[in-house]
C-alpha cells in the first residue's frame, strides 16, 4: 500500500518554523509518542512512559525535560491522549508529573488509566484529578465524542493486538482548530471487524493523518483497515522497535510506507487549512 511520504525534519526548530507559518505538524517523540501542533494548538499522544521492554525507543531525556519545563517546542500543551495503560506508552508518575508543571493540561485515556493515576497516590479529591478523564469503553460500544476548546475529540476502543481483552485500548481521533483531523491506534490489532463495527463512526469524519503501530504495514488486513475504513490521507507507522534508529529509509522502503523511527523526526501533516465537512 502507497502511502503520502513528506519530508523528514530531523531538526526540532524546524517545528517551530512550520508552527509560525501554520502548518501542520507531528514531532515523534519515541514508541508511540506523538506531538500534533496546528498553529497554536498542540497535542500529545503517549509521550509519557518509561519501559522500552528492552526493544522500544524512550523519549530521549532532553525531549522528556523540555516537555516537563515546558520549553519551546513543547510550550502549550492543550491535552494528552493515552492509548492504554501498558508501561511502554504510559506511566502515572511521569504523567502526574507533568501535570503538576503544567496546569492547565488535561489527560483523556481509558478508565484504566485513570485508576493507574489513583493507584500512584494520587487521591480522588486532588485537584489535579479535575483535569484527568478517564473512559470506561469496550469494544462493542459506540463511540464518545465531545469538543473541548478548539478541540473535536473522539474516541473507540480497539482490541489490543496480542489477544489482551483486558487491556482497554483506545484510538483517539481528534480534530484540531476544526481544521485538521489524526488518528492514533495504539496498539490496536488487524482483525477487521474490530474496526468495521465501527464503521459509520470512522467515517463520520475524514482523518486527514493516522498513526497505527507499524504492523499494520504489509498485513493484508492493516492495509484494508488503513485503506477502506480509515481512510486517510496518509498514514505515519509507530511503535517501531527502537533497532530501526537511524536505518529509518531501510525500514520505510521495507514497510512500503511512512514510519517513524528517531525521536526527533518530524514532518508535515495532511490536511485542509478549511473545516472538514461531517
Amino acid at each position: 500500500m502507497k502511502h503520502l511520504i513528506v519530508i523528514v525534519a530531523t531538526s526540532l526548530g524546524l517545528l517551530n518554523t512550520a508552527a509560525a507559518h501554520d502548518s501542520v505538524t507531528a514531532a515523534y517523540l519515541g514508541n508511540e509518542g506523538v506531538m500534533v501542533v496546528n498553529g497554536e494548538t498542540k497535542i500529545l499522544f503517549d509521550a509519557f512512559y518509561a519501559d522500552s521492554y528492552g526493544q522500544y525507543t524512550l523519549v530521549p531525556d532532553a525531549i522528556t525535560e523540555a516537555m516537563m519545563k515546558g520549553a519551546s517546542p513543547y510550550d502549550g500543551v492543550d491535552a494528552i491522549f493515552v492509548s492504554h495503560v501498558h508501561g511502554d506508552h504510559f506511566t502515572a508518575e511521569l504523567a502526574v508529573a507533568y501535570m503538576r508543571a503544567n496546569k492547565d493540561v488535561r489527560l483523556y485515556a481509558p478508565q484504566q488509566v485513570h485508576d493507574a493515576i489513583v493507584n500512584s497516590g494520587v487521591a480522588d479529591n486532588d485537584p489535579l484529578m479535575a483535569r484527568v478523564f478517564g473512559y470506561d469503553l469496550g469494544p462493542e460500544d459506540s463511540a464518545i465524542s465531545f469538543d473541548v476548546e478548539g478541540l473535536q475529540i473522539a474516541a473507540v476502543a480497539i482490541p489490543h493486538a496480542g489477544n489482551r481483552p483486558h487491556i482497554q485500548n483506545f484510538a483517539w481521533r481528534v480534530t484540531l482548530g476544526d481544521e485538521t483531523t489524526v488518528m492514533h491506534l495504539g496498539d490496536a490489532g488487524t482483525e477487521v471487524s474490530d474496526f468495521s463495527r465501527h464503521l459509520p463512526h470512522f467515517k463520520s469524519r475524514k482523518t486527514d493523518t493516522a498513526f497505527p503501530p507499524y504492523w499494520f504495514f504489509g498485513d493484508p488486513n492493516g492495509e484494508l483497515i488503513l485503506r477502506d475504513i480509515i481512510d486517510a490521507d496518509q498514514a505515519i507507522g509507530v511503535h517501531v522497535p527502537k533497532r530501526a534508529a537511524n536505518h529509518g529509509d531501510e525500514w520505510r522502503a521495507r514497510a512500503g510506507g511512512d514510519l517513524f523511527t528517531d525521536p526527533g523526526e518530524t514532518r508535515e501533516l495532511a490536511g485542509d487549512v478549511h473545516p472538514h465537512e461531517h
